[in-house]
Parts: C-alpha cells; sequence; structure tokens
C-alpha cells in the first residue's frame, strides 16, 4: 500500500496557523518564566551598640541558616570583613 501524499491547500491559513501556535508557545513560556521571578525585599537595620553580624541575622534570619544569612548580609552590603560600626545601615534581606 502506498504512503497517502498531503497537499496543501491553502497556504495562508497554514502558515497563520504556524505563526499562532509559535507565538502562543513564546507567550507561554514566558509568562512561566516571568510568574516564578520574585523579587528581593530587603529592611534597613541601625546597628546599635554590642550588635554583630551573628545576633543581627538571628534577629531577622526567619527560617534561613545564620551563616547563609550572614553571607547574604555581607554580599548586599558589600563588606569584606565583619567588623561593625555603631550607627551603620545595614540592608537586610527578609524571608516571604
Amino acid at each position: 500500500m502506498a504512503g497517502k501524499k498531503y497537499v496543501l491547500k491553502n497556504k495562508k491559513r497554514f502558515l497563520s496557523f504556524l505563526f499562532f501556535t509559535l507565538f502562543l508557545t513564546c507567550t507561554l513560556i514566558y509568562t512561566v518564566t516571568v510568574a516564578g521571578f520574585t523579587d528581593n525585599q530587603y529592611i534597613t537595620v541601625t546597628v546599635g551598640e554590642g550588635d554583630s553580624l551573628w545576633s543581627i541575622a538571628s534577629k531577622y534570619g526567619g527560617n534561613t541558616d545564620i551563616r547563609k544569612k550572614i553571607y547574604l548580609i555581607k554580599k548586599i552590603n558589600h563588606m569584606n570583613s565583619s567588623d561593625l560600626s555603631e550607627n551603620v545601615s545595614l540592608l537586610v534581606p527578609v524571608d516571604k
């Protein structure tokens, strides 16, 4: 039995269908990607007397590991060491 040969009867309709399908696929992929994006939220904390990164991270850490929270605080505030000065403002990431 010979294979059936398909004949394209309306080329314009077929190309419109392909364009629409491609557009719909790209839109769905973009929507899923954007929906998964979360913007980071921060609070500003002023360092008081006797405060350390450990105490700040444990106070505002939520469910995050304190060492990870300290790393994030240092990274966000462009700190090379863990030394803090009094009355300095730090950005601290907030868990959602």
